[in-house]
C-alpha cells in the first residue's frame, strides 16, 4: 500500500510538472518570417518588434546568390503544410507569382489609400509594398572620367559587371525592361550587353566590391549596395541615369501573410507594426530604402519609374529565356 501511495504522489508531481512545461510552451509567442531582405536591416526591425510586442521572430534568410528564388521554391513546396507566417521579400515580382499560386492570404485590415498609387499593393490585398530602392549605375571614379548619363551608354564601356540576371532585383529589372522595350527592343539591348563582354557576378554586393577595387569599372546595383560603398568611402560614384527621360527603375520590398500560417493572429500584428511610414523611414535612414511608397512620405529627388508586378508577371519567363539565349 505504501508503495502505491508513493507511486501515485510521483505520478501527480510528474503531471503537474508537465502541465507547467506545456503551459510555458503555449505562452511562448513566436513568428516564422521568411525574408530576402538583408539581415543587417531586417534584424533591426525584428528586434524592435520583439521588444514592443514580446513576440519572438524566427527568421529564415535567403542567401545573396539566390535572392528570393530559394524562398519562392520553399514556399511552393510548403503550400499544403505552411511552416512560415510572413514572407518579406526584397523585390515584388516573385511575390506576385506566389500570390498567383495562392500562397498568401488577404490582409483586409490595411488601408491601401495610404499608398502613393496602385503600383504598391495587390488589389486582393495579398501583398503590400514597403520602401523603394533604385537600380543605379556605379562607376569607379579612379578609372572613368566620362560619366555615362543614360542606361544604354554604359554598354560602350569595357569591364562591366552585373549581378546574376536570373535572381533577385536584377531578374526583376530585366523583366520590367522586357515589358517596357518589347521583345525586339529587349533583344537589341541583350546584344549590346553581350558585345560589351559583361561579367556576371554572384550578387549586387559582389558587383559593388569588384567595381570599388577597380577589377571592373562599371556596374549596375541597387541603391542600398551603392550606399554601403559611399559609407565606407570607397572610390564609387552613383549615377542616376536617364534623368532627362523617365529615370531609374524603382524596386520595392513586399510583405505578405502566408495562407494557413501557423500563427495568423500574430502575423497580423507584425503587418501592423511594419506597414507604416515610421518603420519605413527608419529603414530609409538606415540606408536600405531610398524613398517612401506612402503618400506624404519622403521621396528622393530623382526621376524614377516602377510597375505593379502583376502587370509584368508573365514577362519574367520571357526575359529569362532570352537572357539564357543571348548571354
Amino acid at each position: 500500500m505504501f508503495f502505491f501511495k508513493i507511486r501515485n504522489k510521483v505520478s501527480m508531481i510528474f503531471i503537474i510538472l508537465m502541465g507547467f512545461f506545456f503551459s510555458g510552451c503555449e505562452k511562448e509567442k513566436y513568428l516564422v518570417v521568411y525574408t530576402s531582405v538583408d539581415e543587417v536591416y531586417s534584424s533591426k526591425i525584428f528586434k524592435e518588434f520583439e521588444k514592443e510586442t514580446g513576440i519572438k521572430i524566427k527568421p529564415v534568410y535567403d542567401v545573396e546568390s539566390a535572392k528570393a528564388v530559394g524562398l519562392e521554391k520553399r514556399l511552393l513546396l510548403e503550400k499544403n503544410h505552411p511552416q512560415a507566417d510572413i514572407f518579406w521579400n526584397s523585390e515584388p515580382l516573385r511575390t506576385a507569382r506566389l500570390a498567383k499560386q495562392e500562397i498568401f492570404q488577404s490582409y483586409l485590415e490595411f488601408n491601401v489609400s495610404l499608398y502613393r498609387n496602385s503600383n504598391y499593393y495587390d488589389k486582393n490585398k495579398k501583398w503590400f509594398a514597403l520602401g523603394e530602392r533604385y537600380r543605379v549605375i556605379i562607376i569607379n571614379k579612379n578609372k572613368i572620367k566620362k560619366i555615362p548619363k543614360k542606361f544604354k551608354e554604359i554598354w560602350n564601356y569595357k569591364k562591366i559587371a552585373i549581378s546574376n540576371p536570373f535572381m533577385g532585383t536584377t531578374a526583376t529589372h530585366f523583366a520590367a525592361l522586357y515589358h517596357k522595350l518589347g521583345e525586339k527592343g529587349f533583344i537589341e539591348l541583350l546584344k549590346k550587353i553581350k558585345n560589351s563582354k559583361v561579367v556576371i557576378l554572384a550578387g549586387n554586393s559582389v558587383v559593388k566590391d569588384m567595381v570599388a577595387k577597380g577589377k571592373y569599372v562599371v556596374g549596375i546595383v541597387d541603391t542600398d549596395d551603392a550606399n554601403v560603398a559611399l559609407k565606407h568611402k570607397l572610390p564609387i560614384k552613383i549615377i542616376y541615369y536617364n534623368q532627362t527621360n523617365n529615370g531609374v527603375f524603382g524596386i520595392f520590398s513586399t510583405i505578405s501573410i502566408i495562407k494557413n500560417a501557423p500563427h495568423p493572429d500574430l502575423a497580423k500584428k507584425f503587418m501592423k507594426f511594419v506597414l507604416n511610414r515610421k518603420t519605413e523611414k527608419f529603414l530609409i535612414d538606415e540606408g536600405l530604402f531610398k524613398s517612401s511608397v506612402f503618400k506624404n512620405g519622403y521621396r528622393y529627388n530623382i526621376k524614377s519609374w516602377t510597375l505593379n508586378p502583376n502587370i509584368y508577371i508573365n514577362d519574367l519567363n520571357k526575359s529569362t529565356g532570352l537572357l539564357r539565349k543571348f548571354l
